[in-house]
């Protein structure tokens, strides 16, 4: 008895492929759709702007049962769904722009998922210099042309600023009454729309919910920072309403944060100089992520990785506090953390050392993780890196201490020295036992294998079963003829000798340092 297949039947674009059957038979009678069902597949297929008219003359009374017609518009109009896609939003100060957010803020379903609002730093410029200037990178050469071009910007600046002066804030008045009447807390924040990458090759447009209708019709994008501070704006409006964000977030592609920021950030989360234990604050530059957690009593560092962005390697991401000024730095050094992690950054010995020893008497926790620690002397590497351990050990109170990863890096370095990997501790006495250990065997302490870090000396490894040096680099080819290799190798019977003997010294210490440390973590 043969079974006969046909080839599968293709389906539209976005539905799955079905097999036919011979008709008649049971599986075909089984799998025939309902008319509903089989116009809802249909109906799906057809193009996104045809769906959105046809949901946009839908009457409001006839939404649930429109909803009805197949699973996937039902889906769409679920809390599930707006958990997933509606949570995070990103809006610019246009009438668009914040319609849809006063808009999603007052849906029944959608409203209460929204838990991070960012708003957009920057605007087109109507500075006629700089539009002349792109109009002739754009080889723009007709002059009516250029002149709509002019025009096109001026009005695109002249109805922002309208808008801006008359309508925003009652417009984010609302959307914030709308979230307070849903007591959900929620991250309010900016964003730079002109993005960066760390080598500053290219920039490209952050998009946000109504960029694409303002920006669709310009022949170019030329855009500067808004004059009124976004930041500023949203703390005047939320001062207005009495609303209270849960976080405070700025996503800046710069060096520093400018003065304008750090003021509007300081009416938000400081206190009479004191920083505010209800509200946190994320901040981020070019290379590295700040978090002021302080409903945690926590403080992170980290490497960028913001919208799917990363920089290549963490020794770019030096932890600092230098780009605050001096009362902001004051209050988070003044701050009673607990927690501190610095995770694929680097830092230098000395800045770590200051905020140690600032948090001395709360601090509790640190992680250091993927950690690149500035060394200033490349040759004694053990000496500097031995200061941030005795400060661990002797400064702060410690808890927990975790070290994974952590390298001592200098200029000259390829990729650092590895100090210490995976090593996670718990309690005050096992923490003061194994950094006594490292600090007390100096770098044979280290994690690092010695079999694979280099030294400025030339390392010499004969082998008579092969008469080779291990190293080609080191062979005094020069010096060898006819195959001469005994002469080579008296002449340098010394250095060979020497060589050995240091890196058998190298490893015993290296071994008690490793039963020194098993006895300290048992």
């Amino acid at each position: 008895m043969s079974t006969e297949f046909t080839a599968p039947v293709h389906s539209p674009p976005g539905m799955p492929t079905t097999t036919s059957l011979p008709d008649g038979s049971p599986q075909t009678k089984s799998r025939k759709l309902p008319p509903h069902r089989k116009y809802a597949k249909k109906f799906l297929t057809l193009p996104n702007e045809i769906l959105l008219t046809i949901s946009n003359a839908v009457d409001p009374e006839d939404l649930p049962n429109f909803r009805l017609t197949c699973k996937t518009l039902n889906d769409v109009s679920a809390k599930a769904f707006g958990e997933k896609r509606l949570a995070h939003g990103r809006f610019i100060f246009t009438e668009f722009s914040m319609q849809g957010l006063v808009d999603l803020t007052a849906h029944p379903v959608f409203g209460p998922c929204v838990r991070e609002i960012m708003f957009g730093t920057h605007r087109v410029t109507n500075n006629l210099h700089t539009l002349l200037n792109r109009i002739e990178k754009s080889g723009i050469t007709d002059n009516d042309k250029a002149m709509e071009v002019l025009r096109l910007f001026d009005e695109k600046w002249t109805r922002r600023s309208d808008f801006e002066t008359r309508r925003l804030e009652p417009m984010l008045g609302e959307a914030l009454c709308n979230l307070q009447m849903w007591g959900s807390g929620v991250i309010l924040g900016v964003f730079d729309d002109i993005q960066l990458d760390p080598q500053r090759k290219a920039a490209h447009l952050l998009g946000a919910y109504g960029s694409a209708l303002e920006y669709v019709s310009l022949p170019f994008r030329s855009m500067v920072v808004s004059e009124n501070t976004a930041l500023q704006v949203i703390r005047n409006v939320c001062r207005n309403v009495n609303f209270q964000p849960k976080s405070v977030a700025l996503y800046l592609h710069g060096e520093e944060i400018d003065q304008e920021n750090e003021e509007a950030l300081s009416s938000f989360i400081l206190d009479n100089g004191q920083l505010r234990p209800e509200i946190d604050a994320c901040l981020e530059d070019t290379f590295t992520h700040i978090g002021i957690v302080s409903s945690q009593r926590r403080l992170d560092f980290r490497r960028r990785s913001r919208f799917g962005e990363s920089t290549d390697r963490g020794e770019y991401c030096n932890v600092s506090l230098d780009s605050f000024d001096r009362p902001m730095r004051r209050a988070i050094l003044s701050a009673p953390y607990r927690h501190l992690r610095i995770e694929s950054c680097a830092v230098k010995i000395n800045e770590l050392i200051h905020i140690l020893q600032a948090y001395a008497g709360t601090l509790r926790v640190v992680e250091l993780i993927g950690v690149y620690l500035w060394v200033v002397d490349k040759y004694d590497a053990g000496r500097c890196i031995n200061r941030v351990l005795q400060c661990l050990k002797d400064d702060v109170q410690l808890e927990r201490l975790v070290l994974d990863n952590v390298k001592a890096m200098h200029i000259d370095y390829s990729d650092g020295i590895l100090v210490a990997k995976g090593r996670s501790w718990h309690g005050q006495q096992r923490i003061q036992r194994t950094l006594a250990v490292l600090i007390g065997y100096d770098m044979y302490g280290w994690d690092r294998s010695y079999g694979d870090e280099g030294h400025d000396g030339e390392v010499w490894s004969w082998s008579d079963e092969d008469g080779d040096y291990s190293k080609d680099e080191n062979v005094p080819w020069d010096e060898i003829e006819n195959g001469d290799w005994d002469e080579v190798r008296g002449e340098n019977e010394f250095e060979i000798d020497g060589w050995y003997n240091q890196r058998l010294a190298e490893e015993v210490m290296n071994r008690r340092a490793r039963i020194a440390m098993a006895r300290a973590e048992a």
